[in-house]
This record gives structure tokens, sequence and C-alpha cells, in this order.
């Protein structure tokens, strides 16, 4: 029994000159990784150092197992956070912590072991604890526990009260005014106070303000590139879009130019003549002409039969081929069959004149009038397109009329050649209608940033003030990037600061604090100072009871 105590005594000995081992954790180190370094650990007793980005361990659950961890492989941990957050869950946990290595040091946990003695002695210390006889522990006697030796005393202390002097009673009705007196003085001090509190705090300033407006403007030259993709603030370049719209219209016109046109035919009856015993049929346009001078053909209307016998006849109308006066010949002019087969079986004349041939005055086709034709047929489209385009713009998008261009694709002319007779000249084209879409949100961010240079100090723009317009277009390049002008405008706000005008008028009177505040703020009119109650006349002494308000 005396050996295995020596032993205990031995190992709790030694534990105590074993110095304790100090593992810093990495900020990523989690429950597993800390169980992994108590395992590995040379010394019984382990202090944790958590750095403050470590989140994995801020946890109860997290210290817990860390605590468990340590418990199984028989060693004693501690914790060294300054998170007092964390402090207090590891010690919920059953962990001893640290704010630092130092305050570590210097309560001697570096230096000495803890009160419990390593994993191999745990059942002989708690049997020591525990037990209160030998007997309960088989094959260890302790030594048996020493009386303490109690000491009680002998007598009590008495104390004796000694009585109060009674007084006379003029003392008792001094006493009562020196008290009363000294009950009215208080309630004067307190209600003193009371009053200061109340002077100090009760009332209520008010400043009404209205800062100074500038006016600024400027004026720039903008230039829209369909190729750029973002806003260029050094070469104030801003991106822009190609609209087209493919289209297609038919323009006429009446020549200019005029000539006589022969326009009615002539027309008559001509008499067809048998030459042999059989009926000769004549069939609707046989042409039968003059014989003598200029050849005038004609052609009859219908068909007709002469019938079997020499000499018989048959009658049928006929119509001049050619228009105008031409086709009007005199009786027996009308004398020639050109059909062989039937001028050897027939004879024709026409007994009465042929009439009706005219002529009227006609428009000729020239180049200058397929010009202006070509010239009115795109304008058309250009408005038409135009038009079109405008419809098809999104929100805050403007199309400038003077980017848009017709391309024309094809162009038909009827009648085609130059010098042809005809009463009008049309023409069919087909064309696509393109043209330059600005976004004026680009313009206008440009035009901001141009009124925020030309700024005061001190002053804001008022955003409800502010106005772009755009102005004209100075060009338009081939690659249809516009270049055009635009004017911003706005107003410019002094700008007041609340807690400056709040400290310098604080214990003025109301008229001086009015004075005051119109020398040194910029303001556009004189200020409104009021005090709630009025006592006074003054503005509080704290700041935070006099209310600034400022009306842009």
């Amino acid at each position: 029994m005396r050996k295995t105590a020596q032993s205990v005594a031995a190992a709790q000995e030694a534990a105590r000159e074993k110095p304790a081992q100090v593992i810093y954790l990495d900020p990523d180190d989690d429950a597993a990784v800390v169980r992994d370094r108590l395992e590995w650990a040379e010394a019984e007793r382990v202090l944790l150092v958590l750095p403050w980005r470590n989140r994995a361990l801020r946890s109860l659950v997290s210290l817990k197992l860390i605590a468990r961890y340590a418990s199984s492989t028989g060693r004693v941990a501690a914790l060294v956070t300054p998170d007092p957050r964390v402090s207090e869950l590891a010690t919920e946990a059953g962990l001893t912590t640290f704010s630092s290595i130092e305050h570590a040091r210097r309560s001697q946990w570096l230096k000495s072991i803890d009160e419990t003695p390593p994993s191999h002695l745990d059942e002989l210390v708690t049997a020591y604890d525990e037990v209160t006889e030998p007997e309960k522990v088989a094959g260890i006697s302790l030594p048996e526990r020493p009386l303490r030796k109690v000491v009680r005393p002998k007598w009590l202390p008495v104390f004796h009260i000694k009585p109060r002097r009674r007084l006379s009673p003029s003392q008792v009705l001094m006493r009562r005014l020196l008290s009363a007196l000294g009950f009215l003085i208080l309630l004067a001090v307190l209600s003193a106070m009371i009053g200061v509190v109340v002077l100090l705090l009760y009332p209520q300033g008010s400043i009404h303000l209205r800062p100074k407006r500038i006016p600024v403007q400027t004026e720039l030259t903008l230039r829209a590139d369909p190729q750029a993709e973002k806003i260029n603030y050094q070469t104030l370049d801003i991106p822009a879009r190609l609209a087209q719209v493919e289209l297609r219209d038919v323009g006429v016109i009446a020549p200019s130019g005029a000539s006589a046109l022969p326009t009615e035919r002539a027309s008559g009856a001509v008499t067809f003549i048998n030459r042999t015993l059989q009926e000769v049929t004549v069939p609707i346009s046989t042409t039968v002409s003059t014989s003598r001078g200029l050849n005038i053909r004609f052609t009859t209307n219908i068909t007709v039969t002469v019938p079997a016998a020499v000499n018989a006849t048959a009658v049928v109308t006929v119509t001049a081929v050619d228009p105008g006066p031409i086709g009007n010949v005199a009786a027996g002019q009308i004398n020639r069959i050109e059909n062989p087969v039937l001028a050897r079986q027939l004879a024709v004349i026409n007994e009465l004149p042929t009439s009706g041939g005219a002529v009227k005055q006609a428009g000729v086709v020239t180049r200058e009038d397929k010009d202006r034709l070509w010239s009115i047929v795109l304008q058309k489209m250009y408005q038409v397109g135009y038009s079109r385009l405008k419809e098809e713009l999104a929100e805050q998008e403007f199309l400038p009329p003077e980017s848009v261009i017709v391309l024309p694709l094809e162009g038909i002319f009827t009648p085609s050649l130059d010098g042809e007779q005809a009463d009008q000249l049309s023409l069919d084209m087909h064309a696509v209608v393109r043209g330059t879409v600005i976004a004026t949100q680009h313009a206008n961010r440009l035009g901001l940033a141009a009124l925020q240079a030309e700024l005061p100090r001190e002053h804001k723009l008022d955003p409800r003030s502010l106005q772009f317009e755009i102005g004209e277009v100075l060009s338009v390049a081939d690659d249809r990037s516009v270049t055009f002008t635009m004017r911003a405008s706005g107003e410019a706000i002094a700008q007041i600061d609340v807690d400056r005008v709040a400290s310098i008028v604080r214990g003025l009177p109301v008229d001086q604090a009015q004075q005051l505040l119109a020398q040194q703020l910029p303001l556009a009119e004189t200020p409104l100072v009021s005090v709630t109650p009025n006592w006074l006349g003054r503005l509080p002494w704290l700041p935070f009871r006099i209310q600034v308000n400022v009306v842009e």
C-alpha cells in the first residue's frame, strides 16, 4: 500500500515537472484536425491557441468535441482566445480559457499540472476522493484521516446599548426647525436643478434655411458612332446603332414633252365580188388595202360568205390598221386583197370613203422626266421610311433626319426608252431606308459629367432642374457616325452643414442668430429662426435641441 501511494506521488510530481505544450492552430483547422494534434502531442498538458480568423471552432459543438478528444487521449487541454463569446462557450464545454499565452503563464498553468491526474492514475485518485472506507477498494489500504479539533468559544460577547439622553422641549423644537430648514434647502436645490434641466432640455429651436441656387450650363459636341461599344468621356463618343426598313413603291408622272399622236382608227365598209361559180368565205381579220400611193391597210371585222355566182357580192365592215387620218381614204381606193388565194377568187372595192381616223397631243418621255420621277420616288421613300423607323424606336432613343438615307435596290421605268410617246411615266422602285439611332441616355451622361465639372465648390446639382437638349447635326460620315451638338443646363445648390449651423447659433438670441446665419451662409433668403417655448428669447444651448431644416 505504501508503494502504491509512493508511485502515485511520484507520477504526480513527474507530471508537475514536465512543461505544457503550446499548439498554434491554423485559421482553417476544424475539430478533426485538433483531434489529430492532440493524439500526437508529447505533453500531458496542451494549450491550444485559436486564431481570430478561425470560424470552424467557434461553436459549442466543436468545443465539446475538443474536450471529449482531450479526455479520451488522457490530456488536459486549455484554449487561448481573446473572443469573450468563445471563452463563454469553451467554459460551458468544460475547457479552461485564457485571453493570451502570457495570461496562462502568469496563472502558472504552463508551469504546473492541474489537480486532475493523468489517465493511468484516474482510478486511484477517484477511489481516494470518493471512498471513505478502505475495504471498499480491494487490495488498497488507505491511511486513516486525522480528526480535526474544533475549537469552540467558551463565552459569547455581550453588547450593551447605551440609553439615549432625554432632550428638553427647546432642544426638540430646535431639532425640528433644523430638520425643516434642511428639507426646505434640499427642496430648493432640487427645484433649481430641475429648472436648469428644463431650461436646457425642454425648449426646441427650429431653423429653416433656403440655400442659394446658381445656374450652370454647358454645350458639347458629341459623336454617335455605330461601331463604338461604350461611352468615351475623353473623345465624347457614344454608342449608336443602325436601323433600316425595306420598302417598295411606284411613282407616276406625266411627261413634260408633247407631240401629235394618232389615236383613232378610220373605219368603213368594203364589197367583195365573186369571180367564180362557188361560194367563198372571207374570214375575220382579212387584210385589204389601197393600191395607189401610200399603202393603207384595213382588216375585216367579221366573217362573211360570198354567194356562189359570178359577180355575187357581200358587204363587210373594215377598220384601218394604223390610227390617224391616214386611214381616211376616198371611195374606190380600197381595191386589193393581200391573201393571194382570195385575190384570185374575189375582187374588193369600197363604194364609200372611210372616216374616223384622228390625232391628239401625247406626251414624250425624256431623260429629264426620268430623273425627276426618280427624285420624287426617293423623297417619298425617305418620308415613309423615316416614319417607319421612328415608330420602331425604343424609349429614350431619337433618329436624326440627316442620318436617314435611301439605298435603291431596283428601279424599272415604264416606258423604258427615252423619246417614247406615252401619257404617263411610271417608276417601280425597291429600296432600303437606313438611319443612325442614338440613345439619349448616353448623351445625357456626358452632359451630366460636363455639368458636374462646371460646379462651384461646396455645391451640388439639383436633379429636378436638369435639362438636356439635342442641338443641330453638324455632319454625317460615310460610316453613318453622326456629329451633333448638345446643351445641358441645371441649377447648383449650395451645401449647408446642419451640425455647423446648430453649433454656431446655440444660446444666441433669435435676431442675432438670424443675422449671423445670413452673413456666414450662402442663402437665397433670410433664415427663419424660432424657439418653442420662447421663455428666454434664445436658442437652446444644446445643439441637438436645435432642428435645422434645409429647404432645397
